[in-house]
């Protein structure tokens, strides 16, 4: 429950509609820098501004991808990413 609920506050501060959203994702890998994340899907996204925020990131971390955000709901962060793949 309090997932759902920093999902829906993170998407409701973003401004992103819940439909752009697709959860059930998790973390396969990241970068040390943070700024490649593997997703288990095999989906790549590339961090820029906010690579020291998603170097903390751990592998299972569940992933909500939200058109050029990636939001981890483990610990509500949520950083801006670029899908290569």
């Amino acid at each position: 429950m309090k997932r759902a609920f920093l999902l829906s506050l993170a998407l409701f501060l973003l401004n992103v509609p819940a439909h752009a959203c697709e959860a059930g994702h998790w973390v396969e890998t990241v970068s040390d820098d943070g700024s490649i994340i593997k997703l288990e899907d095999g989906s790549i996204y590339e961090v820029t501004l906010d690579a020291a925020t998603s170097a903390l990131w751990l592998p299972l971390a569940e992933i909500v991808s939200c058109g050029d955000k990636l939001i981890n709901t483990d610990d509500g962060e949520t950083v801006d990413a670029t899908q290569l793949r």
